[in-house]
Order: C-alpha cells, then structure tokens, then sequence
C-alpha cells in the first residue's frame, strides 16, 4: 500500500536526508562557507550530478543532499508492506 506521509517544504532549491541523531553535530554557516552542513549541501547540490554525500561531523553515512529544480512543498510518499512497515520513500519533486 502507498499513501503519502506529508509534505517538505524547501526554499534552497535543494534537500539533505540525515538522520536525526547526528544534527546536535550539525553546524550553521552560509551557502559560501563550505566548513559548514549548509554550505556543504550547496557544494555538492551544485555539481554536474546535483547530488552527493554530505558528512555531519565528518562522519560518513550521515547525510545526502540534492537539488529539487526549485522551491515549494514536496508530497512524501511511503510504501508499506504487508506488516505495515515503510519499505521505500517517494519525495514527488
């Protein structure tokens, strides 16, 4: 069964999937600054492939971060099996 979830509101035109446990790590700064989470994003959102790892803390595994093509509210979608347990995500850019 799919169903949608609820929605991600963006104004960067771009958006980081981390897990939550590691953002106490995360550190502000600007788009310029890529010593920071948020400049970092825009570093690798910013490439040819639009996407890329982003390390929280320096660790790896802890971030990934991509372009939308613009701002807005996104539909996140979630696909359940037959226990009920999510099996894959659906962000509709």
């Amino acid at each position: 069964m799919k169903k949608i979830i609820g929605y991600v509101g963006v104004d960067s035109g771009q958006l980081i999937i981390a897990d939550p446990c590691y953002l106490r790590e995360w550190k502000d700064g600007r788009s310029d600054d890529t010593s920071c989470q948020y400049g970092k994003a825009c570093e690798v959102t910013c490439t040819g492939e639009y996407a890329g790892e982003v390390l929280i803390a320096g660790i790896q595994g802890t971030g990934v971060a991509f372009a939308t093509g613009g701002d807005g509210a996104f539909p996140i979608y979630a696909q359940f099996n037959e226990e009920g347990r999510i099996t894959k995500i659906e962000i509709e850019l």
